[in-house]
């Protein structure tokens, strides 16, 4: 079962580490990042290998979970942006394993 943490980390490690493969991996073929909103209609996954490598987001650390299913993950992570930090809620659709829908709620610590 994917479980909030493993996405969390795999996330760190595409914006700290510039690695993406494991993350690529968890989403669906038909991901959306729906709350994304520099891009009317939010990103697919290219739109969000694009954002890791795109430098916008200095650092991700994953924080703690607040719920793992079979079809919903949520939890908390802090990231820093343009220099300022901030504390993000986390909601994700799973099907079949795979993130297919992505939404945040970004909150300035």
């Amino acid at each position: 079962m994917l479980t909030f943490e493993r996405y969390a980390r795999a996330s760190e490690k595409a914006v700290n580490e510039q690695d993406t493969d494991e993350l690529m991996s968890l989403l669906a073929e038909d991901f959306r990042w729906v709350s994304f909103t520099q891009k009317a209609g939010g990103v697919d996954s290219a739109g969000m290998r694009e954002f890791c490598l795109g430098g916008q987001v200095e650092g991700l650390k994953y924080i703690s979970t607040i719920h793992d299913s079979d079809e919903i993950i949520s939890g908390w992570s802090d990231i820093t942006r343009n220099g300022e930090a901030s504390k993000v809620l986390n909601i994700l659709k799973i099907r079949n394993g795979q993130v297919y829908e992505y939404h945040h709620l970004r909150s300035p610590k």
